[in-house]
């Protein structure tokens, strides 16, 4: 091999030590020990309140017509 193929592994090397070493550094340094579950906790302590809702509540729109504009997929629903 040509003196350029060994100066470019010898350059290469630094970049593929860096590129598997700092985020294999980073994680040792935080290990997830737990993971965390505070959000899906949350949602389902309200989830059974929500279903609990009055009914009058259902007759407002569920997509505003400013998110219509957003996403012309969904329709708006008036009430009448």
């Amino acid at each position: 091999m040509s003196t350029v193929v060994w100066a470019n592994i010898l350059l290469a090397l630094p970049f593929l030590i860096a590129v598997i070493g700092i985020p294999l550094w980073l994680t040792f340094q935080r290990p997830q020990t737990r993971p965390d579950h505070a959000e899906a906790r949350a949602y389902l302590r309200t989830r059974p309140a929500l279903a609990a809702a009055p009914a009058s509540h259902a007759a407002t729109p569920a997509v505003t017509p400013r998110q219509a504009r957003r996403h012309p997929a969904q329709r708006v629903t008036t009430a009448a």
